[in-house]
């Protein structure tokens, strides 16, 4: 058993991440897969059995862009890392913040694609986080109402954009207005996170 958790932690410490994880987190995440992260508030109204529509207030968000022919992972774990190193430290103030949830990724255009990820900023920080020393890595303060569903399982690329086009096709038949020229694909677990996994793909209410 030992050995095969070490294995599986040289596996996921040594790659992209699918969601989040550090070498340190992975360890913690095989030994107590129950761990629980500060999640960005929102009120919600169901729709239908599927569908909510959400409503985020302001808040502020660290986020970082970059422009893609794909949505690769390599691209996501090239975000990743940028704003992981800003709560491990690479901020003005040397201060080491929570991971929190959900790892949002703002999706526009078809290729290349835009792609921008944003950590939420957790509560101690939201008045004045500290800025970032990367300069790819910005803070922004955003308020948006979406349309969303809640998915389970271990997500790809390939997934992503099925479910991209089932929701939309959803909230089509829903006679929902929605802006279709971009979406966010969210995620809320670690890759230790073995059951009930959340997944998300948001749309903008229009």
């Amino acid at each position: 058993m030992r050995v095969f958790l070490l294995s599986l932690l040289v596996c996921y410490s040594s790659a992209a991440p699918a969601i989040f994880e550090t070498a340190e987190q992975v360890a913690r995440s095989v030994f107590s897969l129950a761990q629980r992260y500060e999640e960005a508030p929102y009120t919600s109204t169901q729709i239908d059995r599927e569908v909510q529509e959400r409503v985020y207030p302001s808040r502020k968000w660290v986020c970082t862009k970059m422009t893609a022919d794909d949505q690769s992972e390599s691209v996501q774990g090239t975000m990743f890392w940028r704003l992981f190193g800003y709560i491990n430290g690479e901020n003005s103030e040397e201060k080491k913040m929570p991971m929190t949830v959900p790892v949002s990724t703002k999706v526009t255009g078809a290729g290349p694609v835009e792609l921008e990820m944003c950590f939420y900023v957790n509560n101690a920080e939201q008045s004045n986080p500290p800025a970032p020393t990367n300069p790819e890595v910005y803070i922004q303060e955003a308020s948006r109402t979406i349309y969303t569903r809640t998915i389970g399982g271990y997500m790809d690329t390939r997934l992503w954009k099925e479910e991209a086009q089932d929701l939309n096709n959803k909230l089509t038949e829903l006679s929902l207005n929605f802006d279709t020229s971009s979406y966010w694909k969210v995620g809320y677990d670690a890759p230790f996170k073995f059951w009930n996994r959340r997944n998300e793909i948001w749309y903008l209410k229009a």
